[in-house]
């Protein structure tokens, strides 16, 4: 069985902006095949966020690199800071807000890559997530 490596150097990531923020993709479906993780660094602007979402198919680890995050797992909120992370298994409803001053990155860590066809699917209309932050203000 071939060994499947691959070095990424800073200017050869895939650059990608999503819905307001960008995706640095270091390891991606379309730069190593085979892979049995992908990883991205996400810049978030102040006040922006990745609202409530679940990944049917694909677990998430999250490790913030700089910034102060609100992270939700299902109706449980908690701040992370620089150097703490998160595991999210799959079909768990998540969302990360930029909550300081300044840009949020974080890396994200999704596998295995036979999820990456069911995506990412927004349940940030859905009750009771479409409630959890308005309640706050």
């Amino acid at each position: 069985m071939a060994k499947n490596w691959k070095f990424v150097k800073q200017k050869d990531m895939m650059f990608e902006k999503a819905f307001g923020r960008d995706h640095y993709w270091h390891y991606h479906p379309e730069i190593i095949e085979k892979a049995d993780s992908y990883m991205v660094k996400v810049v978030v602007p102040e006040g922006a966020g990745h609202d409530f979402h679940v990944h049917p198919k694909m677990h998430e680890i999250l490790y913030i690199l700089k910034g102060r995050a609100e992270q939700w797992i299902e109706d449980e909120k908690q701040f992370l800071e620089a150097g703490d992370s998160v595991y999210i298994d799959a079909d768990v409803v998540h969302a990360t807000f930029n909550a300081g001053e300044g840009e949020l990155e974080f890396l994200a860590v999704l596998s295995p890559p036979e999820g990456w066809e069911e995506g990412t699917l927004d349940v940030s209309d859905r009750e009771p997530y479409a409630s959890y932050r308005s309640k706050e203000k």
